[in-house]
Order: structure tokens, then sequence, then C-alpha cells
């Protein structure tokens, strides 16, 4: 660890801009996080607008470029995690309590795109047409696929020849396999193949099959938003202006005009004030973009009343929360040590600087996950439409990059789930505390139903001749919770999914996207926060319904949309 840090804990990334500021700002954008990167590119593309990008985090190290580290990064400064409060879950035969545990949360240019698992995955056609038909006009999948393109710097030439008119070249986000081929990644492959799956593109036509993963990735290193959308205008914008370890506590707005005029942040412990002419822009994430809104006076009032918060406008923010549930402690281990990817000290650090030279080698993989499928249980009507997701990892000695290891899982995706959870301030300190989150997993019954048949599905892969052959053993080892179960049951495996459930950073809807007539809403379809002027929300949080997918491609189509509607709501006004 000593040895990665000297060589990776330091940022390419510096504040070069040393134009005065100016009193007001034209926007101010609060978050450089997956979206608020996108969006600070597009807004200065007008040299005569003047963008504030406020980021709480730190400049983005080096050691986020690197695929393998991907494990290492929750144990370092830039990211923090959230708990997740326990909660009460029906189990039709007796009451059970889930406590899945923490939530990491990234705290860094580039915010999520710079800690996650760089999977590039858009969802199924039908989200988006189903977002449009809850009354969210221009979100249809023919209005947002042109975003998905625009943005999309796709490299590898066989999913665009392959799948014209889905995907594009020449954007600022490289998205691209990563160079590096795990051999037991293309045996899972092999293994979904045999068992009827296609090969496919999940961002393409079709969506239900198995596929070489794709990430937000270039040359082997990962491109974060950060290093997509700003690094390459940083120093020749002077429009741009970049404030790190600047944290917004509220939005200032008028509350006889309902206008947002401002905002007020910490920056070296001190309160600061920033001014803007046109609009605030959250794009802070699924967690703080609602705990912003509701310290500015937009939210339940009876949360805001409780913390004597003044009610600017009410609204159901931090409400209709919800996530893909997934389950893991499905693993298998390997016939013999040939089959590892341990290896020594020494060789790791002979990779580490092949690395630094080429780009390639062992820490350009990330392991098994480089194969992925998704799925549709019985309980998906649409026959084009998945309702699980497989995703594969491997299992490394702490402190050792996920590339190096000597056995693997899968975990199982739930990714149109029916139970939902919510979020609220903080009880004894709203504004540094973190908020008080409730999954609400598995508080659907139904949701137990899709994840047995899911988790069913999944294990058709160790009776493979692929599996078979080279040995993969399934680990049928019992939760304690579970042992006087027979393994297997129904009753079992629902068991298994409360044990073994685990919260991932998919979350969504806390400042759900809808008409007026939403009584869920909290902003319109143009993401202008209802009852409030000049002020918008884009990010994750918006999505009136999870995608069947990865979020991190969405939310960059989100920013991009959403850099579009402002422009012309104040070019063309």
């Amino acid at each position: 660890m000593a040895f990665v840090a000297n060589l990776f804990s330091s940022s390419r990334d510096r504040n070069s801009n040393i134009q005065p500021e100016p009193d007001k700002y034209d926007f101010i954008i609060v978050g450089a996080g997956s979206a608020g990167c996108v969006i600070a590119n597009r807004l200065t593309e007008i040299k005569k607008w003047n963008v504030l990008l406020l980021e709480a985090g730190v400049e983005e190290p080096q050691v986020t470029e690197v695929p393998a580290f991907r494990s290492l990064i929750p144990r370092s400064n830039i990211e923090y995690n959230y708990q997740i409060q326990s909660e009460k879950m029906a189990c039709k035969s007796k009451s059970c309590s889930l406590t899945p545990g923490k939530l990491s949360i990234s705290s860094v240019m580039g915010g999520s795109s710079a800690v996650n698992g760089m999977v590039y995955a858009r969802g199924n056609r039908e989200d988006y047409d189903n977002w449009e038909q809850l009354g969210n006009t221009g979100w249809s999948y023919e209005d947002v696929l042109p975003y998905f393109k625009k943005s999309e710097d796709n490299r590898d030439k066989d999913i665009v020849e392959n799948n014209p008119g889905y995907h594009g070249i020449g954007g600022y986000q490289g998205i691209q396999r990563l160079p590096c081929s795990d051999s037991n990644g293309k045996i899972i492959i092999e293994a979904l193949q045999e068992i009827g799956y296609d090969k496919i593109d999940a961002s393409g036509e079709k969506q239900i099959g198995v596929m070489d993963t794709q990430y937000i990735s270039k040359d082997g290193m990962r491109q974060s938003t950060n290093i997509a959308f700003i690094r390459p205008i940083r120093k020749k914008r002077s429009n741009l202006f970049i404030k790190t370890e600047s944290t917004a506590t509220r939005v200032l707005i008028d509350p006889k005009t309902k206008t947002a005029y401002g905002v007020e942040y910490i920056s070296d412990g001190i309160s600061k004030f920033a001014y803007v002419k046109k609009e605030v822009i959250l794009s802070a994430s699924t967690f703080e973009s609602p705990k912003l809104l509701m310290l500015s006076g937009i939210g339940p009032a009876d949360d805001l009343k409780q913390h004597n918060i003044n009610v600017i406008h009410e609204l159901p923010v931090g409400r209709h929360m919800h996530n893909h549930i997934k389950v893991g402690g499905l693993e298998f281990s390997f016939p013999n040590e040939s089959y590892w990817t341990l290896t020594t000290l020494e060789k790791m650090r002979d990779d580490v600087n092949y690395y630094l030279k080429s780009h390639s080698g062992p820490l350009s993989s990330r392991g098994p996950a480089e194969a992925m499928a998704f799925l549709r249980t019985k309980y998906e009507e649409n026959e084009k439409v998945p309702d699980i997701q497989l995703q594969f990892g491997s299992h490394s000695p702490q402190y050792i990059p996920q590339t190096y290891y000597d056995s693997f899982g899968v975990s199982i995706f739930l990714l149109n789930p029916k139970s939902r959870g919510y979020m609220t301030l903080n009880d004894t300190d709203p504004i540094w505390g973190n908020p008080l989150i409730y999954s609400g997993y598995f508080s659907a019954e139904s949701d137990f139903d899709v994840m047995v048949e899911g988790i069913r599905m999944a294990l058709k892969i160790a009776d493979t001749k692929a599996f078979k052959k080279n040995g993969f053993k399934l680990d049928k080892t019992s939760p304690k919770a579970c042992k006087n179960l027979n393994y297997g049951t129904e009753r079992y495996w629902k068991c298994h999914s409360i044990e073994n459930a685990r919260i991932v950073h998919h979350h969504v809807s806390t400042c759900k996207m809808g008409p007026k007539s939403d009584p869920e809403a909290v902003v319109d379809p143009r993401l202008r926060v209802h009852g409030v002027y000049g002020l918008r929300v884009a990010d994750a949080s918006i999505m009136p319904h999870v995608i069947r997918g990865n979020p991190l491609g969405p939310v960059i189509m989100i920013a991009e949309k959403a850099s579009d509607i402002i422009k012309k709501d104040w070019l063309f006004q």
C-alpha cells in the first residue's frame, strides 16, 4: 500500500484559473461528479457565461485511473461511508430485520465515476419509454439516444459496427473493454453461452444475454467524467471556475419570490457565499442533492419543521427512493492454484511498473468482472426486457488489487424492484451529519420471488460443462441464520437473500422527475424544481424509476440533455 500510495496518490489536476472571480456567476453547479463535470463542460461552451463548479471533495488522484485499484479506493480519503439504517421486513412466515451495512460515497472530482466499477450499460429501451409515459415529455428512448451517443467515444470497433445507430465515436467519454483479458472471466462467459444466452451488447438493440463488459475507459485507464470532460478544458476556458474542498450548505432562496440567487458553502472552515444571475444546478448525488434541498427549505414540511428550517416550498424530497437490490454470497472455488491469479509481492510490483509504461497487463483488468449477463425471469412479462443482472467479482486478500484472487463470486441484481425506501436529514446534525437512509429492501414481497428465481437461474452455471471441466465448484456453506433450512428451497434462498443483501450505489428518485400533477415529483421534465425559480437538479436523483442497467451512462446522458435544456431556456428566450 505504501508503494502504491507513493506512486499514485498525487493528482494530475490543479486549479489554474487565475481570472478574477465575477461578482455573480451565470450558473453555479453544486457537485463535480458524474453529472456536474459534464454540465460544466457544456455550459462553458458559451463563452459569455461564467460557471462556478463547487466540489466538496479533493482533486482526483492518479490511483483512480488504474482499473484494478478499485478495491483499494474504499480505504482511502476519497470515499466515506453512510450508515444504512436497520429495518424490519415482511417475510410472510416471520418478521426479520435487514442491516445491509454501509454505503460508500465518493468525495472527489469525478464523483462516483472516479471510484465505481466503471461498467457502461445504459439500460433498456422500455425504461425510458416508461419515463415518458409517466408524463416526462422528451425522455423516451428515441429522445435520449442522441444524448448517449453525443458523449460517447466508443473505441471497440466491433461494438460500433455490429450495432449501427446505437453508439457514438469522437465524444468526450471513452468507452472500451479493458485490454487485459481474464481467463476465468472467459470461462464464465462460455458457461453462460452454454446455458443458451447469446453474446450481446447490452447498450444496443438486444439486452438479454451475456457480454464482455465495456467500461468508462480509454487505453487501459479509467476515464472518469473529470478526466473526460474537465481535464481537456480546465486550462483553456477562462469562464470555468472550480473550487474543490468546498461544501455547499444551502441554496440561497428569496422566500417571497421563491427564486434561487446563490449558494452558501464552507471552504477552509469559513462560511462563504457565491451569487448567481441565472440558475443554481444541483448535481451533488442522489443523497446530497435532496439533502441540500431540505437544508434550503424545500422538502416535506414536517421534516423541515422538526429541524427549525423555514419551509420555502413543500415537496416530497427524499421519498420514492429505490435501488437495485443486490444479493451476493454465491461463491466458487478453483480445483487448484493454477487458476489463481494471486502472485508474489515482487511480481505485483513488477506489474505496477509495467502498467506505468504500457497501461496494460494485470492492473488494466478487473478480473472476472469482465463477464456480465442480463436475464429474464418468469415474472417479467415482456420477453425483450431483463429483470435480473449477474455481475461477477474476484475475492482478493485485503489491500490487494482485485485482479489478484483465489476465488470468485456472482452477485444477483434485481433490476426492477417494487420495494421503496426513503432518506431524510440527520436527527442530531442535519448539516454535517450523514442523512438517515432507509433502503426499503424487500419491503415488497414480490421482490423475494424474483430474487429467488434469479438465484436459481444464476446457479445453472455450476452444472455446465465449462465449469465442470475446469473444476469450478460452488461453495454450499450456509449462512448461520439459514443452517436449519433445507438447502435450495424457497425458504432457504429467501433467508440467504436477507443474510447476503448488500447496498449498491444505484439509488435513484429522491428528487423524482414528473409533471406537476404527479404528487411524488420534485422536478419537472425540464429538471426545474417545482414551485421554485432558478433551481434545477440533474443527477441520478431525478430518475423516476431505476434503469435496467448501470446508472453511470444514464447519468451522463441526463447531464448532456440537461445542458441542452438549459441552453435552450437561456439562449432562445
